[in-house]
């Protein structure tokens, strides 16, 4: 069994998202007529379809009042003047109810626990076999194994599949952190691959103290802010 140097494709490649609260997805409300979607706009050019059209959105076409009740909008009125009214309260808020991953790593401060989701994907159109996989925090002065499968490897990852892993670290240290993610494992070919990534991320200082020291004439006073 012959092990490959680092270089070269690799079937396999790892994805790391932070596990944090997702926030609201706050969007402007774009508003639009139901005939939008049934008609097009040169439909208007033409005065006698344009003619038969509020009678066609007659029964279709409503509008919600702010206590919550319907009431039936003028079919004949085509014009763009009440898009935006809020028909609700809640309209104004421009929340659609969805909520929004997280993009990238964020800010990190010391105290907190630092919560990833590791997935390992297998690209390839093949099975791979016999996955070691590790995952460390490695910092200036020390470097913590989160997670280590050299006692029971994945067995295999099939074609387009994926093995999923979360690992936690309490974060004790300022400056900068890598998370080191390592694959070994057995090709189609047989051969032995070594797989490494690195993902850096800073940690910051949640709280800032300065000092200051000025002169009076009645004595010395120190300053904290």
């Amino acid at each position: 069994m012959k092990m490959s140097s680092t270089q070269g494709p690799h079937s396999l490649a790892f994805r790391v998202m932070r596990l944090c609260r997702p926030s609201l997805h706050v969007e402007i409300p774009v508003r639009f007529d139901p005939s939008d979607l049934l008609f097009g706009e040169d439909l208007f050019d033409d005065p006698v379809a344009a003619s038969h059209l509020p009678r066609l959105l007659a029964d279709t076409v409503s509008a919600t009042a702010a206590d919550g009740s319907t009431t039936s909008a003028d079919p004949s009125d085509l014009s763009y003047r009440n898009r935006f009214l809020l028909q609700h309260p809640s309209d104004s808020l421009g929340l659609p109810g969805l909520l929004l991953l997280p993009q990238s790593f964020g800010a990190i401060y010391l105290g907190e626990t630092f919560c990833s989701y590791i997935s390992i994907n297998n690209s390839s159109n093949f099975e791979v076999r016999d996955v070691t996989i590790k995952a460390e925090i490695q910092t200036e002065r020390q470097r913590i194994l989160l997670l280590d499968t050299s006692k029971s490897p994945v067995e295999s990852i099939r074609a387009g599949g994926r093995y999923d892993f979360i690992v936690e670290h309490d974060v004790k240290e300022l400056g900068a952190h890598t998370l080191v993610c390592t694959a070994l494992y057995n090709d189609n070919d047989g051969e032995r691959k070594y797989l490494p990534q690195y993902f850096k991320f800073m940690v910051a200082n949640p709280l800032s103290v300065r000092t200051k020291v000025r002169v009076v004439k009645v004595g010395w006073f120190k300053l904290i802010e």
